[in-house]
């Protein structure tokens, strides 16, 4: 089935998952039903490049402050116990999770 042409599933699209809008590479935050004629669905090649992200990347992992290795955490979806996020692939439900630096 395919899906329906929007912001949502545009690979110049990315999540902002506190509001659930997309931030355009072009327009800026937009809603998820949003489109533009800048449109380009994701592709095969969008979904290759997720095989190289880990656990560690995606916004459910949740790191462990108290231990002494920084990779080692929980999913906040689906496990109950630890483990290392470097070294397992991402799951059908990966959502990257989004950095923000303060100065």
């Amino acid at each position: 089935m395919r899906q329906a042409k929007c912001c949502n599933n545009c690979e110049r699209g990315l999540s902002i998952h506190l509001t659930k809008d997309i931030l355009c590479k072009y327009h800026g935050v937009v809603t998820p039903d949003y489109v533009c004629f800048k449109y380009k669905e994701r592709s095969e090649s969008t979904a290759s490049r997720q095989k190289n992200y880990k656990c560690i990347h995606c916004e459910y992992f949740i790191v462990q402050l108290d231990s002494p290795n920084e990779h080692l955490g929980k999913c906040k979806l689906f496990s109950a116990r630890e483990f290392d996020g470097t070294t397992r692939n991402v799951c059908s439900k990966f959502s990257k999770k989004m950095l923000i630096e303060v100065s």
